[in-house]
C-alpha cells in the first residue's frame, strides 16, 4: 500500500470513529432531553409553570429518595449550543414553552421565586425574568417596585445591551407625567 492510501485509510477510520461517537452522544442527549421535556410537560399540565420552566425535585417512593425532574430550561441547555445538530423537535417546543411561560403565565410571585432561586447563578433567563417582573409590577400599579427592578437591571446586567435598553425604555416611560 502506498503512503497516500495509508493516509486515506487512517483519515477514514478517524472520521468513522468521530461519526460513531457523535451519533451515540447525540442519541444520549436526545433521550435526556426527551425525559426532561416529559417532566416539564407534566408540571405544565398541572399549571406548575415555574417547575415546568426550571425543573424540580420530587420524592420517588420506589427509590426512596428525591430525584431531579427536568424542565424546559434543561432541554434548551442541552440543544442550545450552535454545534448541537440536528436539533430534535422538543428543542423548538421547549423554546416556545419558555417564551409562553415568561410572557403569558408568569406571575409576580413566580418571578420573585425564580429570581430568588437564581441569584448568584448563571441563568440565561434571569435578566429577562427581571424585566418581566418590572412589567408585572407596572401592570399591578406598583410603580415604585417597577422602577426599582428596572434600575436593578441597569446595574446588574451592563453587558446585556438589549436588556439595558428595555429597562431604560421602561424607566423613561415611568418618568413621563
Amino acid at each position: 500500500m502506498t503512503f497516500k492510501r495509508w493516509g486515506l485509510l487512517i483519515f477514514l477510520i478517524v472520521a468513522g470513529l468521530f461519526a460513531v461517537n457523535y451519533f451515540f452522544g447525540w442519541l444520549q442527549a436526545y433521550q435526556l432531553a426527551g425525559t426532561h421535556f416529559r417532566d416539564a410537560e407534566a408540571a405544565y399540565a398541572q399549571e406548575d409553570y415555574l417547575n415546568a420552566l426550571t425543573g424540580y425535585k420530587e420524592f420517588d417512593r420506589d427509590q426512596n429518595k428525591y430525584v431531579q425532574r427536568g424542565g424546559y430550561l434543561q432541554v434548551e441547555r442541552i440543544w442550545g449550543h450552535p454545534y448541537a445538530w440536528p436539533r430534535p423537535e422538543v428543542y423548538g417546543r421547549a423554546l416556545e414553552r419558555i417564551q409562553e411561560i415568561i410572557n403569558q403565565r408568569l406571575t409576580v410571585s413566580m418571578a420573585e421565586a425564580f429570581i430568588q432561586a437564581n441569584i448568584g447563578k448563571t441563568n440565561p433567563y434571569l435578566g429577562i425574568v427581571f424585566l418581566r417582573l418590572g412589567e408585572l409590577y407596572e401592570q399591578e400599579g406598583d410603580l415604585a417596585a417597577a422602577r426599582d427592578v428596572y434600575q436593578l437591571v441597569l446595574e446588574s446586567f451592563p453587558n446585556e445591551p438589549d436588556w439595558v435598553a428595555q429597562a431604560q425604555t421602561h424607566l423613561d416611560h415611568l418618568e413621563k407625567p
